[in-house]
């Protein structure tokens, strides 16, 4: 199942995205024990991690039944400005009571190979399952289609097997290390966070054009039992609102 739910501004989009997270969180720990996540990189959920972190949001949350996961790294140490980690840690692992181990950092530093085998090992071991079923997959989508680090026309978008991978991306200048699209569909709910005019083209691309993934990878994200949530701001549907 898929929905879109437009938001007058980036700051609405936000909150909605904070409330997703703490009613998925609380309703997974209730059913499950637990709460699996993976992250995503970027500018809007790392307000969506500042907005967690305050103290009225920290409340709402057993972070001692959190695990917290990354759906995609780029190919730095963990104290690099790039490195999602580091902006994750500075806008929220820092500010919560997490238990160290519930924190899967992607071990970037290592060969990027390496360092996906690695983190598959990992998400096998906590998971136990033929696949990944992640509570939650945090998405955004940039404005050439890509999404985590599957970008267009590279050899991760063929990857049938694996869970996470290192995918030599040029147009970005080297590697990325990124869930794949079979563990990212394994997910029960996958959300995209999409803002600003200058996603809005390729939003209505991705929407309501044709199927075309080798150009537009986020179009091979579609859940095979869970459900697909697009919490778009206003600006980035501009071309939907007006067709």
């Amino acid at each position: 199942m898929t929905s879109i739910q437009v938001f007058l501004d980036e700051s609405a989009q936000t909150k909605a995205a904070i409330d997703l997270f703490i009613a998925s969180a609380r309703s997974a720990i209730e059913e499950r024990g637990i709460f699996s996540v993976a992250l995503s990189g970027g500018s809007t959920p790392k307000m969506v991690y500042t907005g967690l972190a305050e103290p009225d949001c920290q409340e709402r949350l057993d972070w001692a039944n959190i695990h917290l996961f990354f759906g995609d790294e780029r190919h730095v140490p963990p104290d690099h400005p790039d490195s999602n980690f580091l902006m994750v840690k500075d806008s929220l692992l820092d500010k919560v009571s997490i238990p160290a181990e519930n924190i899967h950092r992607v071990k970037a530093e290592m060969e990027p190979r390496m360092a996906a085998f690695s983190y598959e090992d990992d998400l096998r071991a906590f998971f136990h399952e033929a696949r990944p079923r992640f509570d939650l997959v945090l998405l955004g989508m940039g404005t050439d289609g890509h999404t985590a680090s599957l970008f267009p026309k590279t050899a991760g978008l063929n990857e049938e097997q694996r869970w996470f991978i290192a995918n030599q991306v040029p147009s970005q200048g080297g590697w990325r290390l990124t869930l794949t699209k079979h563990a990212i569909n394994a997910a029960r709910k996958v959300v995209v966070l999409v803002s600003g005019t200058s996603k809005a083209e390729m939003l209505a691309e991705v929407l309501t054009g044709s199927y075309g993934p080798l150009n537009r990878p986020i179009q091979l994200i579609s859940p095979t039992e869970g459900e697909m949530i697009w919490l778009v701001d206003r600006d980035a549907a501009s071309r939907l609102l007006d067709a």
